[in-house]
């Protein structure tokens, strides 16, 4: 489906933009994308913990249309481009998305024999090679395989990287009525975590950008092992029937260090070398097995003397998902900020079962494009979602709760010409009390939270399609939300849906081509959240009239290129964002001042097929901060870095 014919804000990073900027993870890319912001959770989850125009999108991030809520660090060695849909989309996607979703989409075979190299050397032993190898078999069939490897030692020299991935797609009845895909996919990392540092009178305490305060025996295993197989039927009228099932393992296990604070007598301006820094544990264990069966039906119909574009579907889901917790953990010596001592401590850990969640979920869908005019088009979409969760743990016994939902979706698109876009439009969504693969004995009697998305907006392609424009003015409501507020029910208690917030955004972005040497990619972002309504405590009636955090008022962001001959090309750009501050508690004088980092490229064509480019990244050493959480402001790329590659493609 065009752009231009879906009526939400939708943005797109594609993979020359990810490649120029050499962007190597998930949440390196999206930091292209205003209204986004991030989170720095526990149990070091900072790259997929992320707010989207100031609502979690934690359980929100897609791949290749599935969901992909597991937690692990993803990488971009696979990506062919990144979509960000803003606002709710329930009726599409089925629980979350209150603020929107983020979709990662695979590379696949082409009928093509072309392969591509990638060698990356930078600051801090950095080292990265990627290889995407596409070869065509036969007529109607193709094989590609992409490999990574990344090693960097990160903050201090000690805050160390390891990854390694491995993606092989063949596709085979390319352009026939049946054509097929079956796709491996491998990502494991061994990465010594920083969690960041901690704050400190409001404000993130000044430790050195090149100390860091873990130790040695600190580590993050994770890997992420996924087999998905699709066949696409396609009919002589262009009707197509695509069935996708996928099974996902994943496995998590980290030993983290935690900065745990200060003497009651340390402040910004005693703040020192001698200042004795306390330092505590974060350990996180698991596995989860994620089995998806998802079937979509398109076709184009003419009922009534209307030109309908029809979309039927239907999802089925298995998600299992195991907790491990440490006993015996041993604690870790304080230390100073100037020594930042990294001696590691013997591991005297016990591991042992925590709980286990497994969600069952059936969602049935249909969405009717309805062309009224040559000009205007009438978008109404309904989905049902029947979900059940059942949560095990060690005391307590099993916690369960099934849920019914509808979701929306309704838009009206005014098209005076092929080039340009008008619309208005209504989505739902919601949020049950198991997203995340939780419960308690209150949650789970608990109902799911409701959203509401109202978005007007325009969408321009120009110049044949090569410059796109977009501007969106919406306001997105979570009407029932979670209180702290509880009231008897039939076995138990459950809390009260007594809360309600609401984010106003206005947006503007354009991305493409302005000459055919000249490429832009921009967008600028305000925004303004309100906590209308809370529970009944003195803190919850605090926050009432507050601004909730991870809302910074305006984000921008630039990243232009031009090629100035044969041979030279140069870009740069800038990513600025405004003052920001925890998500938790509300209202909080926990802050850190907005920032503008500089980022410059410069690359030479060697011939057809090689090429050298430089990237020097925070060109001015701007010490920032990227990710809040309530204890902690996180880390952000810990100084100026120097990085260069060489492609070649044969």
């Amino acid at each position: 489906m065009a752009a231009k014919d879906i009526p939400q804000s939708l943005t797109v990073v594609n993979e020359k933009l990810i490649h120029d900027q050499g962007k190597d993870s998930f949440k390196s890319a999206l930091e292209n994308v205003v209204g986004i912001t991030f989170e720095a959770g526990e149990g070091g989850r900072i790259g997929d913990n992320i707010r989207l125009r100031g609502f979690s999108a934690a359980g929100d991030i897609y791949l290749d249309g599935m969901r992909d809520i597991s937690q692990y660090n993803r990488d971009t060695f696979n990506y062919d481009r990144v979509e960000v849909l803003r606002g709710a989309a329930s009726m599409l996607f089925g629980r979350g998305s209150t603020g929107g979703i983020i979709n990662q989409v695979s590379k696949t075979p082409r009928l093509i024999t072309e392969h591509e190299v990638n060698t990356t050397i930078g600051t801090g032993n950095y080292l990265r090679l990627s290889g995407d190898f596409n070869f065509k078999t036969s007529d109607d069939a193709a094989l590609r395989i992409g490999v990574m490897t990344t090693d960097w030692d990160g903050r201090a020299g000690k805050a160390e990287t390891h990854r390694r991935g491995l993606a092989a797609d063949y596709r085979w009845g390319i352009g026939t009525a049946d054509e097929f895909m079956v796709s491996l996919y491998h990502l494991n990392y061994s990465d010594k975590p920083d969690l960041g540092g901690r704050w400190l009178q409001n404000a993130p305490a000044p430790f050195s950008p090149d100390k860091w305060y873990g130790v040695d025996s600190d580590y993050q295993r994770d890997s992420a092992d996924i087999v998905t197989g699709t066949h696409t039927h396609r009919w002589a009228d262009g009707s197509t029937l695509k069935t996708t099932l996928r099974d996902g393992h994943f496995k998590r296990d980290l030993w983290a260090t935690q900065i745990n604070g200060f003497a009651n007598t340390v402040t910004q301006g005693n703040f020192n070398s001698n200042t004795v820094v306390n330092r505590g544990n974060q350990t996180r264990a698991g596995q989860d097995r994620h089995t998806f069966l998802q079937s979509d039906y398109v076709t184009k119909t003419n009922w009534f003397g209307l030109k309908n574009d029809l979309l039927v579907g239907g999802e089925y889901a298995l998600e299992q998902s195991g907790r491990d917790s440490y006993a015996n953990v041993p604690g870790k010596p304080s230390t100073t900020v100037g020594i930042a001592s990294n001696a590691g401590v013997a591991d005297t850990r016990v591991r042992t079962w925590a709980n286990n969640f497994t969600a069952t979920t059936v969602g049935v869908y249909a969405q009717d494009i309805i062309s009224l005019t040559q000009t205007w088009k009438l978008v109404g979409g309904l989905r049902h979602d029947s979900f059940k969760g059942d949560y095990d743990r060690v005391t307590g016994g099993r916690l369960s709760r099934s849920d019914n939902l509808l979701s929306t979706r309704l838009g009206v698109m005014y098209q005076p010409s092929d080039e340009v876009s008008y619309y208005v439009s209504y989505g739902t969504s919601f949020n049950t009390s198991g997203d995340l693969y939780q419960y308690d004995a209150t949650s789970a009697n608990t109902p799911p939270e409701k959203s509401r998305n109202i978005e007007i907006g325009a969408k321009w392609e120009l110049f044949d399609g090569d410059l796109s424009l977009r501007t969106a003015l919406a306001r997105t409501d979570k009407f029932n939300e979670r209180s702290t507020d509880t009231q008897t029910v039939p076995g138990g208690t459950e809390f009260l849906l007594s809360g309600q917030r609401h984010t106003n955004s206005l947006e503007f972005e354009i991305a493409g081509r302005l000459t055919p040497s000249w490429d832009v990619f921009a967008g600028i972002a305000f925004m303004r959240g309100i906590i209308d309504k809370a529970g009944s405590s003195p803190a919850s009636a605090a926050s009432v009239g507050q601004e909730p955090g991870l809302l910074p008022h305006r984000q921008a962001n630039l990243w232009t290129t031009y090629r100035f001959s044969d041979k030279w090309r140069v870009g740069g750009g800038l990513t600025a964002v405004s003052k920001n501050k925890p998500a938790l508690p509300v209202p909080t004088t926990n802050s850190v001042p907005g920032y503008t980092k500089f980022d410059a490229l410069l690359e030479y064509q060697i011939n057809q097929n090689n090429s050298i480019k430089v990237n020097l990244d925070n060109v001015f050493n701007k010490v920032y901060y990227t990710a809040l959480y309530t204890g902690w402001p996180g880390p952000a790329a810990p100084e100026r870095s120097l990085r260069a590659t060489w492609t070649s493609k044969f």
